[in-house]
């Protein structure tokens, strides 16, 4: 009983080793030989879902790189794009050998070589199927940090490479005994202004210096204004009525205080500091000075010991900024994404002229608003602008031109016409200008000056939306 158990599992043994090791390979054998015109047609099959898949997938990431909010296509979904790619060139090499072998053989294929490129036509079946299977992304990108863009610590002070490279070099200047000058150089809209009042917060922050006083001189530099606002900051009252004699006591309080830095913002012409009353930083008595001007040679001619430039926003910066301020998330559509990356490029990376248009824009909900904007932009740089020398300025100056025309209300308009008759960085007091918009009629009949009033807070807050009026934090805006 035993020899006859041990002889049938002997010979079930063989059997199953027969059946595994012969008959299963001849019979896939057979079955890859006579089954090889249906995988051909099932390799093209896949080709296809393949194809189609990639070409959605495609679309995807071109959507998702016009996004606010998905710049960054993730690693996994260009490693499939990729291999999609690969497997699709694959494919036409395999359909090539068939053709070609097709052409070799004719009506007497030869069973070995339909053997072999069965097998291998159906593992990359096989594996085109996982790839479509796995076409199915739940994210195709993810937010990207803004290309060369950073916040500062002011809310919505946005900073460029430039900038921000500008603002390192400042702090690490005002660091320095040995520097007690500094000036900042670039084209009119660029940042200055911004980026030396967020050096000064700054250096009051890290308590580099006891005061920062912040001084616009302006084209039209007249001594005694600058010594006038200089005194304001230290609470000086000036004895003497001379510009000599006011010079010297502004001298002689700066050399007691410690730890002065003065800003001098918008320079156009080489200033005398001791005509002013300003004594340079020596033995930590005295002041640290920046200056900002359009002009190199103001630097130059004032011997500003680290001369900082700034530039322009770069392509990306720029379109990120011009986005962001004229609202275009996801939800806007690829046409008036591209149309209103055109109208961007017409602000040439300045800052000013980015954000100006971009909030005058931020209603515009159709292609056809977006094509006539940059229509308007490109027929305006025919026209010749006059007293603006720099090309540049003149950017700044058509897109502010066209900001002031897209203005909604008439009454805002005339609101605007009539701040523009300030003189250059003039605070504007809201009383005053009330009155002369009552006494001016600019609003019409008013039955009371508190209906004009009403009128012109609307309108101003209508214009420092639109960035085309700036707010003076020493001005109490709303004292009627």
């Amino acid at each position: 009983m035993a020899g006859e158990f041990c002889l049938a599992a002997a010979s079930n043994a063989v059997g199953t080793m027969m059946v595994n090791y012969l008959v299963n390979p001849i019979k896939q054998s057979i079955r890859y030989s006579f089954r090889f015109h249906k995988v051909v047609q099932e390799l093209h099959e896949q080709q296809k879902n393949l194809k189609r898949e990639k070409t959605r997938v495609k679309e995807d990431v071109k959507e998702a790189e016009l996004q606010i909010q998905t710049q960054v296509i993730e690693d996994y979904v260009d490693e499939w794009l990729t291999n999609a790619e690969n497997a699709l060139n694959d494919v036409q090499s395999l359909v090539h050998r068939v053709e070609e072998n097709k052409r070799c053989f004719g009506l007497c294929p030869t069973w070995c070589w339909r053997y072999r490129l069965s097998k291998e036509i159906e593992k990359k079946i096989v594996y085109i199927s996982k790839l479509v299977e796995d076409s199915h992304f739940k994210r195709i990108g993810h937010r990207a940090e803004l290309p060369g863009l950073e916040f500062f610590t002011s809310e919505h002070i946005l900073a460029s490479k430039s900038s921000t490279a500008a603002f390192n070099k400042i702090m690490e200047a005002l660091k320095d005994d040995k520097v007690n000058m500094i000036g900042v150089w670039g084209m009119g809209g660029v940042g200055k202004t911004t980026l030396v009042k967020e050096v000064g917060k700054k250096a009051k922050e890290l308590r580099c210096f006891n005061k920062v006083i912040e001084v616009v001189v302006s084209q039209t530099s007249i001594i005694e204004n600058i010594q006038y606002k200089i005194a304001d900051f230290l609470d000086l009252k000036f004895e003497k009525t001379t510009k000599e004699g006011k010079a010297e006591e502004l001298w002689l309080r700066l050399k007691k205080e410690e730890k002065v830095l003065i800003i001098l913002d918008d320079m156009w012409n080489e200033v005398q500091l001791n005509e002013i009353g300003l004594p340079l930083n020596e033995n930590g008595n005295g002041c640290k000075i920046i200056l900002t001007t359009r002009r190199m040679t103001v630097c130059e001619s004032m011997e500003c010991r680290v001369i900082v430039p700034v530039d322009v926003l770069d392509n990306d910066e720029a379109w990120t900024l011009f986005r962001m301020k004229a609202y275009l998330d996801e939800r806007v559509s690829r046409d008036i994404i591209e149309t209103a990356k055109e109208v961007a490029k017409e602000c040439k990376g300045l800052p000013v002229a980015i954000v100006t248009l971009a909030k005058a824009l931020k209603g515009t909900k159709t292609v056809k608003g977006w094509e006539v904007a940059r229509k308007k932009l490109e027929r305006s740089r025919l026209m010749e602008v006059g007293n603006i020398e720099e090309e540049e300025e003149k950017n700044a100056y058509l897109c502010v031109k066209m900001s002031y025309e897209y203005l909604k209300k008439e009454t805002t308009k005339r609101c605007f016409l009539l701040c523009a008759l300030y003189p250059e960085d003039h605070s504007i007091d809201v009383k005053h200008l009330v009155r002369y918009a009552w006494g001016l009629e600019l609003f019409g009949k008013a039955d009371s000056i508190e209906e004009v009033r009403i009128q012109v807070l609307e309108a101003i807050d209508y214009l420092k939306d639109s960035c085309l009026l700036l707010k003076d934090e020493d001005v109490e805006r709303y004292d009627p």
